[in-house]
């Protein structure tokens, strides 16, 4: 696995050229990117202009938000499938392999059942159009209560949910990413995480939450820092899939309000630093003696 960088997570912004600097710089060897804006790019001034900066850079390319709706209609989805194939086309230049859907735990139009064969059927076919360009489509799912209020209809919010629409699909090139925060609050487990194949796990995002504050006031602000909240063992994590030869990115996947009034250069070398101590507690690295007068 190698370290990999979210800055939207991290509340850092900037010129694609100024982010690969700073990701370099702190070494990380992976980054996400926004693959709905170098699609766009690409359909303007094509893909070699695209994606020049990323490719001259050689840096890894961690994982990218699906970068189309796909709710739609029949008609509407078809178009939305040909928009997808044409950034699959796009991320395939790049080597970038892990696309990222996030499930809505709950909606006002279809019922469980309902909602449930929509999404087998609708995943199921993005995933056969990116699969001949080995791109894996990796599920999420959002597992707080604030996420579902004022909606009609309840969806997946549980671990065991997502993990039975990812064997329903059946399909090869759809796992699961594993988001520390919502996997554990929706009632996961690290044996879970242990029981699935190694390229069953598209992307791992690292967050804590606080276990002395109430689960059911949480919001997308209660994610902090691993080691920093006390509800959930990043490091047993980490040491899980170090185990188990997972190979993909590890991002750090906080919230921005907690590195508010910082310099992109301070947030990235802190959450530089944050991995590299999981690093070292699974045994990947040796420990580094600390420089004089650091705190680290």
């Amino acid at each position: 696995m190698y370290k990999n960088l979210n800055p939207k997570a991290l509340g850092v912004s900037g010129r694609q050229s100024e982010l690969i600097e700073l990701a370099l710089t702190y070494g990380f060897r992976g980054m996400d990117v926004d693959m709905a804006d170098l699609a766009k790019r690409a359909r303007v001034n094509g893909t070699p202009q695209a994606i020049r900066f990323l490719d001259s850079a050689k840096i890894r390319i961690g994982g990218f938000d699906l970068p189309i709706a796909w709710k739609g209609d029949d008609s509407q989805f078809k178009t939305q499938l040909e928009q997808f194939a044409e950034a699959a086309s796009v991320a395939a230049a790049l080597k970038a392999h892990r696309c990222i859907l996030t499930v809505a735990p709950a909606c006002d139009t279809r019922p469980f059942q309902e909602n449930f064969e929509f999404h087998r059927q609708r995943i199921g076919q993005m995933a056969d159009v990116v699969a001949k360009q080995g791109i894996r489509i990796g599920l999420a799912f959002q597992s707080l209560r604030s996420q579902r209020e004022g909606k009609q209809f309840q969806f997946i919010y549980e671990t065991d949910s997502l993990l039975t629409l990812v064997r329903t699909i059946n399909a090869k090139n759809v796992g699961v990413v594993v988001d520390t925060f919502h996997w554990m609050l929706g009632g996961g487990s690290i044996d879970q995480i242990v029981s699935l194949q190694p390229d069953q796990v598209v992307g791992v995002r690292l967050a804590d939450y606080s276990r002395d504050e109430d689960v059911d006031k949480f919001d997308e602000r209660s994610r902090r820092i691993p080691g920093e909240g006390g509800g959930v063992d990043c490091q047993a994590i980490v040491n899980s899939l170090a185990q188990r030869k997972y190979d993909g990115p590890l991002t750090l996947f906080t919230h921005a309000s907690l590195f508010r009034g910082n310099t992109r250069e301070w947030i990235v070398q802190r959450a530089a630093n944050v991995l590299d101590e999981l690093w070292r507690g699974a045994g990947l690295v040796k420990p580094k003696p600390a420089a004089a007068g650091s705190t680290e």
